[in-house]
């Protein structure tokens, strides 16, 4: 039987790890999907936090929906320190919300449209701390901007393969619209990730909600195959690996 183990990546985020046998697989692409909040920015951006304080891995956050303020601002009610983590060298967060006035990447709606400029500039931050973790939050968000399915799954084919070379580990948030079944807007997202993470915060009575998490797929690793209860704490997401959740 062989010995070999897959390099792991460490979230940090408690009771996670335990799950992922000790984290994700290194050089990944990983989804995170789930409706809205439930949690998935808060969780991509805690495994860069952690990936930086902890284990010393600077990281980059490319931001589609919310501004770099607002999120700066929000992670301090957790106690982590974003712009401090910038001043560093560990964190470089690129900014293509809708609120920035002049975006260093072009995106429209073209049939030949394609995702060259952000892998530009993702790449040059990424040279620039030596990046080692990803976050790309939302993808939904560029999803809508294809008009061809094909189009649509080719380019973030080759936009997830690039940003993972040299063993960079990637994480994509997306959201799951209302009443859909699926994991993303075209479900592409899903096909892209050789690891599935699903947040859940469903209803379980007339005043009161229930968060939970499922490793839905993780190639090459026994995760397990339960939902699992979280919390949204003062620290930022906990797992529960000992509590069943519910949804």
């Amino acid at each position: 039987m062989s010995e070999y183990t897959i390099p792991r990546v460490k979230t940090g985020i408690p009771g996670l790890d335990e799950l992922i046998e000790g984290g994700f697989p290194k050089g990944d692409t990983i989804l995170i999907a789930g409706k809205a909040g439930t949690g998935k920015s808060i969780l991509a951006i805690q495994f860069l936090y952690n990936g930086a304080v902890k284990y010393n891995e600077p990281g980059i956050l490319v931001t589609l929906e919310e501004p770099p303020h607002l999120i700066k601002r929000n992670m301090m009610c957790f106690g982590m320190d974003l712009e401090a983590l910038e001043k560093e060298g560990l964190l470089a967060i690129i900014d293509l919300s809708p609120s920035k006035e002049v975006t260093p990447v072009s995106i429209g709606e073209y049939p030949s449209f394609d995702l060259s400029g952000l892998k530009a500039i993702i790449a040059s931050h990424a040279d620039r701390i030596n990046a080692q973790r990803i976050v790309i939050d939302t993808l939904s968000i560029l999803a809508y901007k294809f008009r061809s399915r094909d189009i649509l799954r080719e380019e973030f084919f080759k936009l997830t393969a690039h940003l993972t070379q040299g063993g960079r580990t990637l994480l994509l948030t997306s959201e799951i619209p209302e009443h859909q079944n699926g994991l993303g807007v075209f479900d592409i997202e899903a096909f892209l990730a050789s690891g599935v993470i699903v947040l859940y915060n469903e209803k379980i009575g007339p005043t009161s909600r229930s968060r939970s998490i499922e490793v839905l797929k993780l190639r090459g690793s026994k995760h397990s195959s339960r939902i699992h209860s979280m919390r949204i704490t003062d620290d930022g997401i906990r797992v529960f690996p000992g509590e069943i959740g519910s949804v």
